[in-house]
């Protein structure tokens, strides 16, 4: 991945934004007639652009900084990583790597968080979610980090599925409906991961120098490159609870509930101002008016994932008897066990 000093003007359709770059991304590109919800304009920063942060800069907080400074705009950095500065109106990010870190940093690991902050002061509230497609409909999966969101993700692309998106997610409102947008055309995984669900686990890019956790370009035939209509959303376990879990369960969960485990998911939650907090909440009671919710059980251990796909697949399908059985896995004869109902146990 070469610098950011490149005069060239990179231009790319992600997430539904036409993002413009200093630098060249490995995300899909854009065309002129493509329409987007937002514009976002990432440029490379000068010791200069970012004097006014000095003291931020200098302090002795260690980790992440996130500030919302007088003028509306929001300074973020990861130390030894990257810093950022995104304008008040979230059309423009300014951009500087951290102690010669690698700009293959700034795609992998941190180009989402910084996106995300320009789009909440856009107006729009991404979610912190992993979404597949199942026949003609995007189904998602909310969880905190390591809750395993793209490893269940993995398992779907192992089978056929295709990826709208890992990580994060938009949704736009066509017609009424919710429409979930195609990502990055990148998975994020940890090593073990990826050798269970990837042809290739060598091929990904570490996200970050203290990490084994690599970003992996996902084929193109098995991106979703279309927005499609957002059905279902799983909630996923926390890790310590699967230890505890010796079975498979698929249980619906109620709009107030599924309300909560929205807000509990956006991105950017150090953005806390009242216009924002109204606007999520909003946001999250609509969504959990059209789209239902359920919340998963099952064991830990990756062996038991692609039992997990099946029993949602099977339950998508279920929730949906007049629509024929398309997918890959289904075609083949790679059915759910017959037993698995609704909320019971397989």
């Amino acid at each position: 991945m070469s610098s950011l000093s490149s005069p060239v003007r990179h231009r790319y359709s992600i997430y539904g934004v036409r993002v413009t770059s200093d630098c060249p991304f490995e995300f899909p590109t854009a065309s002129e007639a493509q329409q987007s919800l937002a514009d976002v304009e990432f440029v490379q920063g000068t010791e200069r652009d970012f004097q006014p942060f000095a003291h931020l800069r200098d302090s002795s907080e260690p980790g992440f900084v996130c500030r919302q400074l007088a003028g509306g705009s929001t300074y973020l950095r990861w130390a030894h990583l990257y810093e950022f500065n995104v304008e008040a109106d979230g059309s423009r990010v300014v951009c500087r790597p951290l102690d010669g870190c690698d700009g293959a940093v700034l795609q992998n690991f941190l180009f989402g968080q910084a996106l995300a902050v320009a789009l909440v002061q856009q107006g729009i509230e991404p979610l912190h979610a992993a979404v597949v497609r199942v026949d003609d409909c995007a189904i998602g999966f909310l969880g905190d980090c390591t809750f395993g969101k793209s490893t269940l993700l993995a398992a779907f692309l192992q089978a056929g599925h295709r990826v709208l998106t890992d990580d994060l997610l938009i949704v736009e409102r066509r017609e009424g409906a919710p429409i979930a947008l195609p990502g990055s055309g990148r998975i994020k995984l940890m090593p073990d991961s990826a050798s269970a669900f990837l042809d290739d686990p060598a091929r990904g890019t570490p996200l970050n120098p203290k990490t084994t956790k690599r970003s992996f370009p996902i084929e193109a035939a098995r991106r979703q490159r279309t927005g499609l209509p957002l059905r279902q959303l799983f909630v996923l376990p926390e890790p310590g609870e699967r230890d505890r879990i010796t079975s498979i369960e698929i249980c619906p969960i109620s709009r107030a509930a599924m309300v909560r485990e929205l807000l509990k998911n956006s991105f950017s939650a150090e953005i806390l101002d009242r216009e924002r907090l109204v606007r999520q909440f909003v946001f999250a009671s609509q969504l959990a008016s059209d789209v239902d919710g359920f919340r998963l059980r099952y064991p830990s251990g990756l062996h038991h994932l692609p039992a997990l796909r099946k029993a949602i697949v099977e339950h998508v399908y279920r929730s949906r008897p007049s629509v024929a059985l398309t997918q890959p896995e289904l075609r083949h004869g790679d059915h759910a066990d017959e037993s698995h109902r609704q909320s019971s146990r397989i």
